[in-house]
C-alpha cells in the first residue's frame, strides 16, 4: 500500500469515548471513523476549499463492520484509513482499528457521497472537480452491501425520536452516528453491558433534519440475515435488525431514512 494513502491516527480511549461498560461506544467509534476519512480526505487534497465552501457536503450511503474486539477505557489504539477506486458517485472507503502491537481489533468499509448543500441532494464528483486517488491494495473486507428488512417482520421494540437543533452537525443534519444510540437504546442496558456489537451493516437512506418525528423500531433476527452476519452464530450471539421511518400522517408509505443490523456478541464483565 502506498503510504501517502493511508491515514493513521493513534489515540487513547477516554471517558467520553466510551459507555458505562468501559467499552468504546457504537457511535463514538462510527465518529472516529468518520473524522479519520474528513482528515484524510484533506491531506489528500480535497478539503474544505473543493467542498464545503462550494457548498458539497460529504455524507455516508452505506457502512459494514466486523468487530473482533470492542477496545475499552484508557486503551491506546490506532485509526487507520484509506481510499478505495472511485465508483462512479461513491468514494469507497476501508478503515481498520489496530492496538500498538498490531492486534487488528475492527476492519470496515463505507461508501461515501457528496450531497448538494442547496438542493439535498448527491451530486456526480467530476462535475465538481473532486477526486481520490485510490490505494492499489487489497482490502481486508468487502464493500457493504445494500440491507433490507427481514420479510414479515414484526416489530417488537419502538420508540419515537424528533431531532433538535443542538443535535446536528456541520451538514445541517443528525450525524449518522446517532443512530447508533436511538438503536441501542431500544435494548435492556443489562444486555448491552454484557455485550458488544461485532458486525453491523447499515444502510442510510435520508437525512432526519431538525423538527422530523421519527419512528425508530427494531427486532430479533437471530438467523443472520439482518446483518450479513450469516446463518451460523456462536453461543450467546443475537442479531437485530433496527430502522428509522419518517412518521407522516395520513401518509399510506412510511418513508424508511435508515436500516442498520447489528449481531452482539458476548463481552464478559465490564473491563
Amino acid at each position: 500500500m502506498t503510504t501517502d494513502l493511508i491515514y493513521e491516527k493513534k489515540l487513547r480511549l477516554r471517558s467520553e469515548h466510551v459507555n458505562s461498560a468501559r467499552r468504546l461506544r457504537t457511535s463514538s467509534l462510527l465518529r472516529l471513523l468518520q473524522e479519520a476519512s474528513i482528515a484524510h480526505t484533506t491531506e489528500l487534497g480535497m478539503g474544505r476549499d473543493k467542498t464545503l465552501d462550494r457548498g458539497l457536503l460529504w455524507i455516508i450511503s452505506h457502512q459494514s463492520l466486523e468487530i473482533r474486539r470492542m477496545p475499552v477505557y484508557d486503551e491506546d489504539i490506532i485509526v487507520r484509513s484509506w481510499p478505495g477506486p472511485m465508483l462512479h458517485m461513491f468514494f469507497p472507503r476501508y478503515y481498520e482499528v489496530c492496538s500498538p502491537d498490531g492486534e487488528v481489533l475492527i476492519t470496515g468499509s463505507a461508501l461515501w457521497l457528496l450531497m448538494s448543500e442547496e438542493t439535498r441532494k448527491a451530486v456526480f464528483p467530476a462535475a465538481w472537480g473532486v477526486e481520490i486517488p485510490g490505494a492499489a491494495c487489497a482490502p481486508r473486507t468487502d464493500l457493504p452491501a445494500p440491507l433490507r428488512a427481514p420479510a414479515g417482520a414484526e416489530f417488537t421494540l419502538s420508540g419515537v425520536f424528533t431531532p433538535r437543533f443542538s443535535q446536528t452537525d456541520i451538514n445541517g443534519h443528525m450525524n449518522n452516528t446517532f443512530y447508533y444510540d436511538l438503536a441501542e437504546d431500544l435494548l435492556p442496558g443489562e444486555f448491552l453491558l454484557q455485550s458488544f456489537p461485532s458486525v453491523i451493516r447499515a444502510e442510510y437512506l435520508e437525512e432526519i433534519r431538525p423538527g422530523t418525528v421519527c419512528d425508530v423500531r427494531g427486532l430479533r433476527t437471530d438467523d443472520g440475515s439482518s446483518s450479513g452476519a450469516g446463518s451460523a452464530q456462536s453461543a450467546g450471539e443475537q442479531t437485530w435488525y433496527f430502522e428509522g421511518v419518517r412518521r407522516e400522517e395520513g401518509a399510506v408509505k412510511s418513508k424508511t431514512l435508515f436500516r442498520i443490523g447489528m449481531t452482539f456478541s458476548p463481552a464478559g464483565a465490564p473491563e
